[in-house]
Protein backbone atom coordinates (compact mmCIF):
# COMPACT_ATOMS: atom_id res chain seq x y z
CA UNK A 1 0.00 0.00 0.00
CA UNK A 2 1.27 3.21 -0.82
CA UNK A 3 1.81 5.62 2.17
CA UNK A 4 0.15 9.19 1.63
CA UNK A 5 2.51 12.30 1.44
CA UNK A 6 1.01 15.58 2.45
CA UNK A 7 4.15 18.43 1.62
CA UNK A 8 4.04 21.75 2.42
CA UNK A 9 6.30 24.04 -0.16
CA UNK A 10 6.35 27.46 1.54
CA UNK A 11 8.31 28.40 -1.58
CA UNK A 12 10.75 31.88 -0.65
CA UNK A 13 8.31 32.69 2.59
CA UNK A 14 9.10 32.35 6.17
CA UNK A 15 12.91 32.61 7.51
CA UNK A 16 14.73 30.79 9.82
CA UNK A 17 12.81 31.74 13.10
CA UNK A 18 9.22 32.01 11.72
CA UNK A 19 10.10 28.20 10.43
CA UNK A 20 11.25 26.96 13.52
CA UNK A 21 8.05 28.50 15.37
CA UNK A 22 6.00 27.11 12.94
CA UNK A 23 7.55 23.28 13.27
CA UNK A 24 7.25 23.81 17.24
CA UNK A 25 3.10 25.18 16.91
CA UNK A 26 2.26 21.83 15.04
CA UNK A 27 4.99 18.79 15.76
CA UNK A 28 2.51 17.71 18.86
CA UNK A 29 -0.16 17.43 16.29
CA UNK A 30 1.47 15.44 13.37
CA UNK A 31 -0.14 12.10 12.01
CA UNK A 32 1.62 9.02 13.66
CA UNK A 33 4.52 7.48 11.43
CA UNK A 34 2.50 4.63 10.50
CA UNK A 35 -0.40 6.37 9.03
CA UNK A 36 1.25 8.88 6.56
CA UNK A 37 4.24 10.88 5.60
CA UNK A 38 4.36 14.35 6.23
CA UNK A 39 6.99 17.70 4.96
CA UNK A 40 7.78 20.94 4.65
CA UNK A 41 9.95 22.39 2.02
CA UNK A 42 11.64 25.35 2.99
CA UNK A 43 14.62 27.38 2.05
CA UNK A 44 17.89 26.15 1.98
CA UNK A 45 18.93 28.53 5.05
CA UNK A 46 16.44 26.71 7.07
CA UNK A 47 16.88 23.06 6.66
CA UNK A 48 19.12 22.57 9.57
CA UNK A 49 17.65 24.21 12.21
CA UNK A 50 13.90 22.73 10.93
CA UNK A 51 15.64 19.51 11.06
CA UNK A 52 16.77 19.84 14.74
CA UNK A 53 13.49 21.09 15.94
CA UNK A 54 11.14 18.31 14.21
CA UNK A 55 13.82 15.46 15.91
CA UNK A 56 11.60 12.90 17.36
CA UNK A 57 8.54 13.79 14.75
CA UNK A 58 6.85 12.31 11.31
CA UNK A 59 8.19 15.79 9.62
CA UNK A 60 10.11 15.06 6.94
CA UNK A 61 12.60 18.37 6.27
CA UNK A 62 12.52 18.87 2.00
CA UNK A 63 14.99 21.02 -0.14
CA UNK A 64 13.15 22.95 -2.76
CA UNK A 65 16.21 22.81 -5.32
CA UNK A 66 19.37 21.16 -5.84
CA UNK A 67 22.61 21.69 -8.28
CA UNK A 68 22.86 19.69 -11.01
CA UNK A 69 26.26 18.90 -9.87
CA UNK A 70 27.92 17.70 -6.48
CA UNK A 71 30.90 19.50 -6.43
CA UNK A 72 32.91 21.95 -7.94
CA UNK A 73 33.05 26.02 -9.35
CA UNK A 74 29.30 26.31 -9.56
CA UNK A 75 28.90 30.26 -7.30
CA UNK A 76 25.61 30.35 -5.89
CA UNK A 77 24.59 26.96 -5.95
CA UNK A 78 24.27 24.33 -3.35
CA UNK A 79 24.72 20.52 -3.92
CA UNK A 80 22.27 17.51 -3.29
CA UNK A 81 24.93 15.84 -0.59
CA UNK A 82 25.15 19.61 1.07
CA UNK A 83 21.36 20.04 1.43
CA UNK A 84 21.59 16.27 2.77
CA UNK A 85 23.82 17.02 5.36
CA UNK A 86 21.53 20.17 6.20
CA UNK A 87 19.16 17.84 7.47
CA UNK A 88 16.85 17.18 3.86
CA UNK A 89 15.67 13.76 3.46
CA UNK A 90 13.83 15.02 -0.30
CA UNK A 91 14.65 17.55 -2.38
CA UNK A 92 11.88 18.30 -5.37
CA UNK A 93 13.09 18.93 -8.55
CA UNK A 94 11.58 20.17 -12.09
CA UNK A 95 8.55 22.60 -10.23
CA UNK A 96 7.05 24.57 -12.94
CA UNK A 97 8.37 27.91 -11.37
CA UNK A 98 12.18 26.53 -11.82
CA UNK A 99 11.26 26.04 -15.41
CA UNK A 100 9.19 29.22 -15.94
CA UNK A 101 11.42 31.22 -13.96
CA UNK A 102 15.01 30.13 -14.43
CA UNK A 103 14.89 28.53 -17.65
CA UNK A 104 15.10 24.56 -16.63
CA UNK A 105 14.82 22.14 -18.81
CA UNK A 106 14.29 18.22 -18.88
CA UNK A 107 17.74 17.76 -19.72
CA UNK A 108 18.93 19.87 -16.78
CA UNK A 109 16.42 18.20 -14.24
CA UNK A 110 17.24 14.77 -15.33
CA UNK A 111 21.10 16.05 -14.26
CA UNK A 112 19.58 16.76 -11.11
CA UNK A 113 17.50 13.77 -10.42
CA UNK A 114 20.61 11.56 -11.30
CA UNK A 115 22.82 13.71 -8.74
CA UNK A 116 20.62 13.57 -5.89
CA UNK A 117 20.37 9.80 -6.19
CA UNK A 118 24.10 9.51 -5.42
CA UNK A 119 23.59 10.82 -2.69
CA UNK A 120 21.09 9.15 -1.03
CA UNK A 121 18.29 12.00 -0.80
CA UNK A 122 15.24 11.18 -2.61
CA UNK A 123 13.76 13.54 -5.26
CA UNK A 124 10.35 14.54 -5.60
CA UNK A 125 9.81 15.30 -9.61
CA UNK A 126 7.49 17.54 -10.41
CA UNK A 127 5.57 17.67 -13.77
CA UNK A 128 2.61 19.12 -15.95
CA UNK A 129 -0.14 17.76 -17.81
CA UNK A 130 1.48 17.94 -21.45
CA UNK A 131 1.18 14.86 -23.38
CA UNK A 132 3.30 13.83 -26.46
CA UNK A 133 3.37 10.51 -28.66
CA UNK A 134 6.46 8.54 -27.96
CA UNK A 135 7.61 4.71 -28.82
CA UNK A 136 8.39 2.72 -25.91
CA UNK A 137 10.00 -1.25 -26.58
CA UNK A 138 7.95 -0.53 -29.78
CA UNK A 139 4.75 0.05 -29.51
CA UNK A 140 3.21 4.15 -29.39
CA UNK A 141 2.26 5.76 -26.39
CA UNK A 142 1.17 8.92 -25.31
CA UNK A 143 4.00 9.84 -22.29
CA UNK A 144 4.21 12.77 -20.19
CA UNK A 145 6.89 14.69 -22.06
CA UNK A 146 8.36 16.28 -19.01
CA UNK A 147 8.10 13.03 -17.34
CA UNK A 148 10.06 10.89 -19.97
CA UNK A 149 13.02 13.11 -20.28
CA UNK A 150 13.76 13.75 -16.60
CA UNK A 151 13.84 9.80 -16.10
CA UNK A 152 15.76 9.12 -18.79
CA UNK A 153 18.69 6.90 -17.73
CA UNK A 154 17.13 6.32 -14.34
CA UNK A 155 17.34 2.54 -13.48
CA UNK A 156 14.20 1.01 -12.06
CA UNK A 157 15.68 0.23 -8.68
CA UNK A 158 16.02 4.36 -8.44
CA UNK A 159 12.31 4.60 -9.97
CA UNK A 160 11.16 2.75 -6.65
CA UNK A 161 13.04 5.80 -4.18
CA UNK A 162 11.29 9.00 -6.26
CA UNK A 163 8.09 10.17 -5.62
CA UNK A 164 6.48 11.85 -8.66
CA UNK A 165 4.39 15.11 -8.42
CA UNK A 166 1.49 16.11 -11.23
CA UNK A 167 0.91 19.94 -10.94
CA UNK A 168 -1.52 21.37 -14.12
CA UNK A 169 0.19 24.50 -15.37
CA UNK A 170 -2.92 26.27 -14.79
CA UNK A 171 -2.66 25.39 -11.12
CA UNK A 172 0.44 26.23 -9.66
CA UNK A 173 0.11 29.80 -7.94
CA UNK A 174 -4.05 29.65 -8.63
CA UNK A 175 -6.90 29.94 -6.03
CA UNK A 176 -8.70 28.45 -8.60
CA UNK A 177 -10.46 25.51 -7.06
CA UNK A 178 -8.52 22.58 -7.48
CA UNK A 179 -11.07 19.76 -8.88
CA UNK A 180 -10.73 16.35 -7.90
CA UNK A 181 -11.77 14.13 -10.95
CA UNK A 182 -8.70 16.62 -12.71
CA UNK A 183 -5.92 15.36 -9.88
CA UNK A 184 -7.37 11.75 -10.36
CA UNK A 185 -7.13 12.24 -13.84
CA UNK A 186 -3.71 13.60 -14.21
CA UNK A 187 -1.98 11.68 -11.43
CA UNK A 188 -3.69 8.27 -13.60
CA UNK A 189 -1.87 9.52 -16.33
CA UNK A 190 0.99 9.55 -14.96
CA UNK A 191 0.92 6.24 -13.51
CA UNK A 192 0.19 5.03 -17.24
CA UNK A 193 3.44 6.80 -17.80
CA UNK A 194 5.38 5.16 -15.70
CA UNK A 195 3.30 1.89 -16.64
CA UNK A 196 4.70 2.38 -20.29
CA UNK A 197 8.01 2.98 -19.24
CA UNK A 198 8.81 0.82 -16.75
CA UNK A 199 6.15 -1.82 -16.31
CA UNK A 200 2.92 -1.94 -13.98
CA UNK A 201 4.74 -3.71 -11.13
CA UNK A 202 6.32 0.04 -10.48
CA UNK A 203 3.54 1.72 -11.30
CA UNK A 204 1.59 0.27 -8.57
CA UNK A 205 4.18 0.97 -6.15
CA UNK A 206 5.63 4.65 -6.81
CA UNK A 207 3.93 7.40 -5.23
CA UNK A 208 2.52 10.10 -7.09
CA UNK A 209 1.13 13.63 -5.26
CA UNK A 210 -1.25 16.30 -6.90
CA UNK A 211 -0.17 19.76 -6.76
CA UNK A 212 -2.14 23.00 -7.62
CA UNK A 213 -4.83 24.86 -5.26
CA UNK A 214 -5.28 22.12 -2.28
CA UNK A 215 -6.74 23.85 0.94
CA UNK A 216 -8.33 22.65 3.92
CA UNK A 217 -11.94 22.66 1.93
CA UNK A 218 -10.89 19.93 -0.87
CA UNK A 219 -8.10 18.07 0.48
CA UNK A 220 -10.64 15.40 1.78
CA UNK A 221 -12.06 14.77 -1.95
CA UNK A 222 -8.73 15.16 -4.00
CA UNK A 223 -7.01 12.44 -1.15
CA UNK A 224 -10.09 10.09 -2.17
CA UNK A 225 -9.29 9.38 -6.02
CA UNK A 226 -7.54 6.07 -5.68
CA UNK A 227 -4.36 7.13 -7.86
CA UNK A 228 -3.80 10.43 -5.55
CA UNK A 229 -1.66 9.64 -2.86
CA UNK A 230 -0.62 12.88 -1.59
CA UNK A 231 -0.43 16.47 -2.11
CA UNK A 232 1.89 19.25 -2.59
CA UNK A 233 0.48 22.58 -0.99
CA UNK A 234 1.45 26.07 -1.51
CA UNK A 235 0.11 28.91 0.14
CA UNK A 236 -2.84 27.11 2.28
CA UNK A 237 0.45 25.02 3.95
CA UNK A 238 1.45 28.67 5.63
CA UNK A 239 -0.72 28.67 8.27
CA UNK A 240 -0.25 26.20 10.73
CA UNK A 241 -3.94 25.52 11.82
CA UNK A 242 -4.47 25.01 8.31
CA UNK A 243 -1.74 22.69 7.62
CA UNK A 244 -2.60 20.91 10.21
CA UNK A 245 -6.07 20.11 8.94
CA UNK A 246 -4.73 19.10 6.15
CA UNK A 247 -1.76 16.79 6.87
CA UNK A 248 -4.90 15.06 9.27
CA UNK A 249 -7.45 15.06 6.70
CA UNK A 250 -8.45 11.55 7.83
CA UNK A 251 -9.85 13.05 11.15
CA UNK A 252 -12.72 15.04 12.22
CA UNK A 253 -11.01 18.53 12.76
CA UNK A 254 -12.35 18.61 16.62
CA UNK A 255 -9.87 15.76 16.94
CA UNK A 256 -6.51 17.58 15.50
CA UNK A 257 -6.65 20.89 17.37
Amino acid sequence: MRKPFIIANWKMHKNIEESVAFINQIKAALPQVSDEEVGIAAQAVALSSMKQTARGTNLQIIAQNAASELAGPYTGEISARSLADAGASYVMLGHLERRRLFHEDNQIINQKVRSALTTGITPIICTDDKMVQAEVNGEIHYVFDQLKGVLRDVAPAHLQKIVLSYEPSWAVGSSQTANPKVAQQGCQRIRQTVCNLYGSLLADQVRILYGGSVNPQNISAIMAQPDVDGALIGRASLRPDDFLEMVNWQQPVSNVM
